[in-house]
């Protein structure tokens, strides 16, 4: 008995599980059925896209002439490079060479759709090209503007930081103006603001780098030698002339601060040091006046070299070279300080070639005053037996002395 029941307990289990495995298949296959069904749909709506990217390359096409006439035509290799052309210039609608190049290419091939297909309507395609030579001419024209500006920078750059600030004695009036014209145009620069990563202006400030990497390794040498210099000027004019060729340094440096370098501290640090140099100088008023005070103690300290020898017929040579050279002054007295003549002997064949003779020589001028001609020396050119009578004078020195110190 209690196999029977056993045996229909495992009967009705196997029906069950049968029942179960016929569901599940069927909803697998209903699944499967909607699977299939979004597949046709994703498949449908693609075609509608490409059918859509279609119709709108077709529109497209209607604007770069008809294809069917186009491929008829004799001229269709030179109307199919026309449109090349055009596709390259809308690429690159502000580029001034590919519009340049492009348009003047699509100029030929309308030219040549002409010669080999005269009955092609052309008339769409110049349209076309004219768009395109507008599009060149404002970008031809923008480009000069940028050159233009370009240069003029490059002037301004060039005029600012690569300036000869010397001042020559006979130009101090016109130098004056020079460095008030200098100190404007650095104004105008300073208004431009200047933006050193646009790679037009890198490229200008890069011109100048050299001559302003040199004025700041240069400044403290030059600073020094300035002062040196200035505190040792006597007279008026040289002293005007280079107390305002570091007024002129002082403007560059000014410029060269203000200027869109990379260098800001270390020249703002090069102003300063001249700034300092000409409080320490003072006025041009104070420079005259202690240079005209180092000219009088100079003149006090000024005295006559004592002669090594006497020498009349070699003193009379020294008093007719003066006289054969122009010079018109009055001889005070004449001391030879060389103990002979020197022999000038030709560097590479040692052939006597002349003879010098040195002297300092005192002279009274037209107004009144003395001056030595110290170390002047006197030449005589040998001409194969002997010396010649005339003597040129190929050197000397002269200051100030008083008639006292003559002796």
């Amino acid at each position: 008995m209690k196999i029977k029941i056993m045996k229909h307990f495992v009967i009705i289990s196997i029906i069950i599980f049968s029942n179960n495995i016929l569901m599940a298949q069927n909803e697998l296959r209903k699944v499967a059925g909607e699977v299939r069904g979004t597949a046709r749909d994703v498949k449908s709506t693609a075609r509608e896209i490409k059918g859509a990217t279609k119709e709108s390359k077709a529109m497209a096409n209607e604007f770069k002439g008809d294809k069917e006439k186009d491929e008829a035509s004799p001229a269709k290799s030179y109307i199919k490079k026309f449109w090349e052309y055009v596709e390259k210039m809308e690429a690159a609608p502000t580029d001034i060479n590919i519009l340049g190049t492009n348009s003047r290419a699509a100029a030929t091939a309308i030219n040549n759709i002409k010669l080999k297909d005269k009955n092609y309507d052309v008339s769409p395609l110049e349209t076309e090209l004219i768009k395109w030579q507008q599009a060149y001419e404002v970008a031809r024209n923008g480009g000069e503007t940028q050159r233009n500006t370009t240069n003029d920078k490059e002037a301004l750059f060039k005029l600012l930081y690569q300036v000869n600030t010397n001042v020559a004695q006979q130009e101090i009036d016109i130098k004056l103006q020079e460095i008030e014209i200098y100190k404007s145009k650095t104004a105008e620069m300073v208004a431009m603001n200047i933006d050193p990563n646009d790679k037009y202006n890198a490229a200008i400030i890069n011109n100048t780098l050299p001559r302003v990497k040199a004025d700041l390794q240069n400044i403290e040498k030059n600073v020094k030698l300035w002062e040196d210099n200035m505190n040792m000027i006597v007279e008026e004019r040289p002293a005007r002339s280079y107390y305002h060729m570091i007024q002129y340094e002082h403007a560059h440096w000014d410029a060269l601060r203000k200027g869109p370098f990379t260098e800001k501290t270390q020249l703002e640090a090069g102003y300063v040091k001249i700034t300092e140099l000409l409080k320490r100088i003072g006025s041009i008023e104070t420079v005259i006046a202690k240079g005209k005070a180092r000219g009088e103690e100079l003149i006090k300290n000024t005295k006559m070299p004592s002669a090594i020898r006497q020498d009349a017929d070699t003193e009379q040579v020294f008093r007719q070279a003066l006289t054969d050279n122009g010079w018109k002054e009055k001889i005070v007295k004449i001391h030879l300080i060389d103990r002979d003549w020197k022999a000038i002997r030709n560097e590479v064949t040692g052939v006597l070639e002349a003879r010098t003779q040195r002297a300092a020589i005192a002279v009274q001028t037209k107004n009144g005053d003395y001056l030595l001609y110290n170390y002047l020396t006197i030449q005589q050119d040998y001409l194969g037996n002997n010396y010649s009578n005339q003597a040129k004078i190929v050197y000397h020195e002269s200051s100030p002395i008083l008639l006292e110190n003559i002796k």
